[in-house]
C-alpha cells in the first residue's frame, strides 16, 4: 500500500500542498535532508555564482524533479528543451525574480533531475510531470517562457488549462510535425541506429551539437559549456537527450493535435524571440509562428542561433524583461481602473 504526501510550502501571505508521488513509506524530515545533501553533494560541478538558486525537488513520475522557485509576484514558468536545463534561463531569473516568482524545472533526465534508466523520456510525458508541478503549486496568470522541445512541452499545458496562462514567450521552438524538416529528420536517424547510440552514450548532443547550433561559437565559452556537460557526468545518465530525440519525429501526431487546437493559444499576449541563424529552426519556422499567433510581438535576432539566451543574452533579456514587466503594469493599472469603477 502506498502512501501519498504532502508538504507545506508558502510564499509571502500565500500557503499551499506540494503534493509528494507515492512512496512505500513516509520519509521523515531528516531522511529527506540526507537526501537532499547526498544530491547537492553530487552536483558539486555546478557554478553556484552564476546559478545561485535554492534547490527545490518534488517527485513526479521518473523521479525527483528539481526547480528553481524564487522571488514573489506573478509567475513565469521556464520550460527548457535538449540538452539544456534551468541554467540557461538564469540570467533571467535573477533579473525578474524582483518583481515576479519566477520557476524554473529540470525535466526529468536533464539538469538536477533525476535521470533515471529505461524511463520513457517522451515529450508527452515530460508534459505530464511539468503539469503535475504547475498543478501542484496551484499557480495563475503564468506567463509560459519555452524553448527548443520546451515549445511544446509547456505549450500543451497552456492549451490544457487556458484560464491559468496569461502570456507566452517563445523561442526557437515548434508546434507542428517536423516529418519534413531535414535537421530534425537527421537527428532522428541518429538518434536510432547503433552507431548514433554510442554517440549519444558519448555527450554527442552536448559536446558537438550544441555549440554547432551557435552561430558564434565563441559566446559559447568553456566555462558555461561545463555547467551543460556536469549533468550527464557519466554514460547512465545520457537518456534524456537520446529519447527526446528519438521523439523528435515519432511525437509528431501529438504536436499536430497541440497544433489543432492553437485557437486557445491565440488570445494570450505573446512574445517571440528568434535566433534567425538557427540550423533546424529558422525564417521559415519563425514565419510559421507569426501564423499562428499573429498578434505577437517579434523579437528578431540576425545574429543568433538556436539557444538564443546563451548566445544574445542582452537582448534576449531585455526583450522578457519589458514585455513581462510591461504586462505586470498593464494588469495593475486594470486593476486600478476596475476598483476605481466599482
Amino acid at each position: 500500500m502506498h502512501v501519498y504526501g504532502l508538504s507545506q510550502r508558502s510564499h509571502g501571505s500565500r500557503r499551499y500542498l506540494v503534493y509528494v508521488a507515492p512512496v512505500a513509506w513516509v520519509r521523515s524530515e531528516m531522511e529527506v535532508a540526507v537526501a537532499n545533501a547526498t544530491v547537492e553533494k553530487t552536483n558539486e560541478w555546478v557554478d553556484r555564482q552564476e546559478y545561485p538558486f535554492k534547490p527545490n525537488y518534488l517527485s513526479v513520475d521518473g523521479g525527483r524533479m528539481h526547480y528553481v522557485d524564487e522571488g514573489i509576484g506573478s509567475p513565469v514558468v521556464f520550460i527548457h528543451g535538449s540538452p539544456t536545463w534551468s541554467f540557461m534561463y538564469r540570467r533571467m531569473i535573477r533579473d525578474l525574480s524582483m518583481r515576479h516568482r519566477c520557476i524554473a524545472p529540470d525535466l526529468i533526465g536533464f539538469g538536477l533531475s533525476e535521470k533515471p534508466s529505461g524511463w520513457s523520456y517522451s515529450p508527452q510525458a515530460q508534459a505530464l510531470n511539468i503539469s503535475h508541478l504547475l498543478d501542484s503549486l496551484d499557480l495563475q496568470d503564468i506567463t509560459l517562457v519555452v524553448h527548443d522541445f520546451g515549445g511544446p512541452i509547456g505549450l500543451s499545458y497552456a492549451i490544457a488549462n487556458p484560464p491559468r496562462v496569461r502570456a507566452l514567450v517563445i523561442m526557437n521552438s515548434w508546434l507542428w510535425s517536423l516529418s519534413e524538416n531535414s535537421h530534425a529528420r537527421k537527428i532522428d536517424h541518429r538518434a536510432r541506429n547503433p552507431i548514433g547510440r554510442i554517440m549519444y552514450q558519448a555527450n554527442h548532443p552536448v559536446n558537438v551539437e550544441m555549440p554547432r547550433a551557435f552561430a558564434d561559437r565563441l559566446k559559447f565559452p568553456d566555462k558555461v559549456h561545463e555547467q551543460y556537460k556536469g549533468p550527464f557526468a557519466n554514460s547512465k545518465e545520457r537518456g534524456g537527450p537520446h529519447g527526446l530525440a528519438k521523439s523528435i519525429l515519432a511525437a509528431g501526431p501529438w504536436y499536430s493535435a497541440l497544433l489543432a487546437q492553437r485557437e486557445k493559444l491565440q488570445d494570450k499576449q505573446a512574445l517571440i524571440i528568434w535566433g534567425l541563424q538557427d540550423p533546424m529552426l529558422g525564417a521559415d519556422s519563425l514565419a510559421r509562428w507569426r501564423n499562428i499567433l499573429p498578434n505577437a510581438r517579434v523579437e528578431e535576432l540576425n545574429n543568433g542561433g538556436h539557444f538564443v539566451a546563451e548566445e544574445c543574452p542582452t537582448a534576449v533579456e531585455a526583450a522578457a524583461y519589458m514585455f513581462v514587466d510591461g504586462l505586470s503594469q498593464l494588469h495593475a493599472s486594470r486593476t486600478t481602473v476596475a476598483t476605481e469603477i466599482r
